[in-house]
């Protein structure tokens, strides 16, 4: 009895690992066929629209960034890091003074994405999260005596997308971005490195 006991966890065993093995080599073959395991795809942006500005902007959230394909537990992830720059300007009317203010935002963050496999060997679509630091930066117009603005206006910043890459050759792609972060709407180019 003591025997087959044995052979029974042993062959329960056996089997446990190799479904284990059949689903690590199932879930690694989830990444879209353009972006695979240990490449790597920088890009630059051009967004419109952007969360926690002042005034009206006057240059648009310009964005680079860089992924990295790693492979979590079978997910298919993305890892990388952003940096942007957008500028502002308030205005602000009393009685016949005008006073302008310009604000500048530079963002340093990380991003994670989650990659949805295609066949396809020109699109990427993928969903993800951004965490970064707005530094945010101001000019108070010469003549102004009024209540003093401060640059401890910079905060952490978050925000979601959803996007795909469409490559027209193996290295190069066009992308765009849509959710809420750092730009509502983000286009621009990709380079696989």
């Amino acid at each position: 009895m003591k025997k087959i006991s044995i052979l029974v966890v042993l062959f329960i065993s056996i089997y446990s690992i190799s479904l284990f093995a059949q689903e690590s080599v199932a879930k690694t073959a989830d990444y879209p066929v353009v972006f695979q395991p240990g490449e790597k795809i920088a890009q630059a942006g051009l967004g419109f629209g952007m969360m926690g500005l002042y005034g009206d902007l006057v240059i648009p959230p310009i964005s680079f960034s860089v992924d990295i394909a790693k492979e979590i537990e079978g997910f298919p992830l993305s890892f990388g890091g952003l940096i942007g720059i957008a500028k502002s300007e308030y205005d602000y009317s009393y009685w016949t003074e005008e006073y302008k203010w310009t604000y500048t935002y530079i963002v340093i963050g990380g991003r994670a994405a989650y990659h949805l496999k295609l066949d396809s060997p020109k699109i990427d679509p993928y969903g993800g999260v951004m965490l970064g630091y707005n530094i945010v930066s101001f000019t108070e117009p010469s003549g102004y005596s009024g209540t003093g603005y401060s640059s401890g206006s910079s905060y952490l910043m978050y925000g979601f997308y959803g996007g795909a890459r469409y490559f027209f050759n193996p290295k190069m792609a066009v992308y765009a971005e849509l959710g809420y972060g750092f730009g509502y709407l983000n286009l621009g180019i990709s380079y696989k490195l």
